[in-house]
């Protein structure tokens, strides 16, 4: 894939027994620590949604290459996220929430 060709080292995260590994931020960050990573990008998933990733990268100067923890934690949940969008005007879909 382009952005792993692209990538100056590309580390796969080691496997668990119940296949949750790339959504454990203590084994990416520790990860990221031991091969000294100037940044990380998670991928398309569950670390990548994850607002501990960024919030805990950031605090070991490490760069999260996606948006903000803050923004994942308002975007990431749908109800917050729609008020958010109408509350800018953005045209919205109805929901029965």
């Amino acid at each position: 894939a382009m952005h792993i060709n692209s990538a100056d080292a590309f580390f796969e995260v080691p496997g668990g027994p119940n296949f949750n590994n790339y959504a454990n931020v203590n084994v990416i960050t520790r990860l990221a620590v031991a091969h000294k990573a100037d940044a990380v990008w998670p991928g398309w998933g569950h670390a990548s949604e994850n607002p501990a990733l960024p919030r805990t990268l950031d605090e070991l100067g490490i760069v999260f290459i996606g948006p903000t923890d803050r923004s994942m934690f308002l975007l990431g949940d749908k109800i917050a996220s729609t008020i958010i969008a109408q509350s800018a005007q953005v045209p919205c879909v109805e929901w029965s929430g």
